[in-house]
This record gives structure tokens, sequence and C-alpha cells, in this order.
């Protein structure tokens, strides 16, 4: 792990370009990868959420996490933590209100909800987020349709790679972007959007400076009749960092843009199997320290395959790039594979394995500094079962193992985690 000197400060702020996104770091409260990580289980949510009418949801959870700050096994955990385990129960609620209504070619949705983290042995870590998801889904014609929606969300930061111990380190993602899409004759579309972002953080953070960003894309998309459809657009963000002043000594700059060329396909294969294809060209700028600029390309293919009316499986690939400035970097490589199954064991249980794998370079570098030799490998697998007795009531389960082994000494970690919750809502 890096020190909090500012010289070591992580920039990343590819959270909000759509194929740019690292991605390594894993929340030790992100219990909707660990119970709902499957397609089924995300159709079924998804499902719920666009019912009509007013719904209350409350849910509850408890997680017992066997090394909450990621540390390496030879630690002094006293020193560091004051306390000689490093394990963690959490304690999460939640209540909230959906609504969906449809009135003519217009559909708007709401969903509302606050979140209690209660921690048993680092009270200190409490917290309750209010977090929401706002959509108008939008027609003026058949032809002319679009999107206008707005979120925010609240999350305790992952201590992968922050070692701020004592303290708690909040993140608050908000994101507002409204879309259009016009039918020509025939399979054409043309598509547009405009999005803007902000993510602040409690605490200076080594995985991400305050930024704000405005973006805007044009495209267009070719439809088939059988849902297929290719689709090219490109991107202009415009982003600054808040709060932070240039750095003629570490070559830190206030500001950047990036231009995106995308191009993706969407393969209906047969009945639910489809498959995912997309390829972009980034060039990222620096209006007054270009030795931090990048450019490359990133790829990735992905396969959802129906194998029969109970089993499924989920197969994805990604290579990816990610602002990442410090002393001797600039950005990061990943490569990752995913391969996850899923057996609908009845029709109200569903059984699901996930594996992820990683690889990440820490490349380029702004100075005469040697780059920086830093190789993380990543992996996460998570088993899981979803219980859902009666039409208003889930219960879930899940037991995830995480690990990451690095070149660099200090950064390896390894950790068990294991979550139920029960989710009601009427």
């Amino acid at each position: 792990r890096q020190s909090m000197n500012p010289n070591f400060l992580d920039c990343r702020v590819a959270s909000l370009l759509a194929m740019t996104r690292v991605g390594i770091v894993t929340t030790v409260l992100a219990l909707g990868a660990a119970t709902a990580a499957t397609a089924a289980a995300q159709a079924t949510a998804a499902a719920a959420q666009t019912e009509p009418g007013l719904k209350l949801k409350i849910s509850y959870a408890v997680q017992a996490d066997a090394n909450l700050f990621r540390l390496p096994a030879g630690a002094n955990t006293q020193a560091l933590l004051g306390t000689a385990s490093r394990d963690e129960r959490i304690g999460i609620s939640s209540v909230g209100l959906s609504f969906n209504t449809t009135q003519s070619l217009q559909n708007f949705a709401l969903d509302v909800n606050l979140v209690n983290y209660r921690y048993q042995n680092f009270s200190y870590l409490n917290s309750t987020a209010t977090n929401y998801d706002a959509a108008w889904r939008w027609a003026f014609t058949p032809k002319l349709r679009g999107n206008l929606t707005s979120t925010r969300k609240e999350v305790l930061n992952s201590y992968a790679d922050y070692t701020g111990y004592n303290l708690r380190n909040q993140r608050t993602d908000s994101h507002t972007r409204l879309d259009a899409n016009y039918q020509l004759d025939g399979p054409w579309q043309l598509v547009a959007g405009l999005s803007s972002a902000r993510q602040v953080n409690q605490q200076v953070l080594v995985s991400g400076w305050d930024y704000t960003t405005t973006s805007t894309d044009v495209g267009v998309r070719h439809v088939l009749g059988s849902g297929s459809n290719v689709s090219y657009s490109a991107r202009r963000h415009n982003g600054s960092y808040l709060n932070r002043a240039l750095s003629a000594s570490s070559l830190y700059d206030n500001a950047f843009t990036q231009l995106d060329n995308d191009l993706r396909v969407h393969w209906v294969i047969s009945g639910n199997s489809t498959a995912e294809f997309n390829l972009t060209h980034l060039q990222r700028s620096h209006p007054n320290y270009p030795t931090r600029d990048y450019s490359g390309f990133a790829s990735g293919a992905s396969l959802n395959w129906s194998l029969s009316g109970k089993t499924g499986l989920s197969a994805s690939y990604a290579h990816e790039l990610g602002a990442y400035q410090t002393a001797n970097s600039n950005y990061t490589q990943t490569d990752r594979i995913t391969l996850g199954p899923t057996w609908q064991i009845s029709a109200k249980t569903l059984l699901s394995l996930s594996h992820s794998w990683a690889q990440t370079d820490y490349l380029g570098t702004p100075s005469a500094l040697a780059p920086s030799q830093r190789r993380d490998t990543t992996s996460d697998t998570t088993l899981s079962v979803l219980w859902q007795p009666y039409q208003a009531l889930t219960l879930s389960a899940a037991l995830q193992r995480l690990a990451r082994s690095s070149t660099l000494a200090g950064l390896d970690f390894d950790s068990t985690l294991a979550t139920f919750s029960a989710n009601y809502s009427y």
C-alpha cells in the first residue's frame, strides 16, 4: 500500500467511463454482488422494479468478514488496529420506497432507500447511507424516445488500497444522464447523450481523488429483426479534480479530457442466449502536464448461454484501461476473466457460482523515474443461493473468497466473507 503523502495519491476517475474502469477493489459492503451476482437473479430484481404502483421494501443482512482491512498475512494487527483480531461482523438494515407508473408513452420510476451499517468491533465505521435511483423513460413520438436518469449512492471505501485504518472513509457517487434515440427509416437509429458525474470522499483516498465530469456522446445503431444490433458512438469527457491545485513537483494536473470511439455488438444467438462484443479506443489528455497523457484500446466479450430451462452459463473477458496517477505510473491495464454457472433448482430456489480472475499492470511514468513494476493478480469466487418462499420474501446466503497477490511487498491479502440476508417488499 502507498503512503498518504499526496505525491502518491491515486487520481483514478475511470469509474465513470463505460469501458475504462479498472474495478479491482472489491467493496466489503457490496452485498448485491454476493447475493445476486447471477443474471437470473438480476433479471428477477429488474422485473420487480418495473411493476407498477408503490412498494415498501425492508431488508436486513449480516456479513462476517475475516479480513475487513485487507491486511497481508504477516501484518502486525495489534499495532495497526489496536486489536489482535482482523475479523468483523457487519449488520446492514435497509428501508426504502419504490414507485413505478406508466402514463401514455411516459414511464416514471423512483427508488429511495436508507441503509444503516453497524460494525460489531470497529464502531467508528458505523454510518447511514441515503441512496436513490430516479428515471423518466420518455417518448415524444413512437420514433423519438429516451431516458432521463439520476442516481446517488453512498458506500464505505474498500481498504484494499487505503491505509487509514482508524478513519471512516465514505464515498458519495452521483450521476445524471439524458439520452435520446431516434428511429430512422429501416433498421437505423440515431443515438445521443449528455451526462454529468461527481465523486466525493470523506478522506483523501489512494484509489480516487474527488472529481466532477461532463460527457457528451453521439452515435448510430443498426438493429436487426432478431434483436441483434451493432452500434458506434463517439464520447467526449471533460473532467476536473476537486480541491486539487496544480503541482509541478508531482506533475498532478487539475483537469483532463478524454475521447472515446466505441464500437459494440449485441448478438441474439437463440432464445435467451446472447453475446456482447466491444472495442473502444480512448485517448486521455491533460492540459498542463501532457506527460500524464495515455491512449490505447479497451475491449471485451461476454456470453450469456441458456443451457437448458433451468441452467445457464455466463462467461466474459475484458481488457480495461483506467487512470491511476502516482509518482511513477499514469494508468492501469487490466485483463479480467469471469465465469459463472447458474442452476434454477426449483421455481423458488436459485444456486449460482461465480469466479473472476484479473491481472493489473501499472504503466506509464510522468517523469524520469523508472516505471512502476507493480503487477497485481486478484481472484474472487462466490457461491450463493437465493430462496423465495413467498412472492414478497426473498432469503439469500453467499460465501465469498477474495485474494490478491502483488509484486510489491505488503499488498497481498486474502479474506473469506459470509453473508445472510432477508428482503421483504409489499
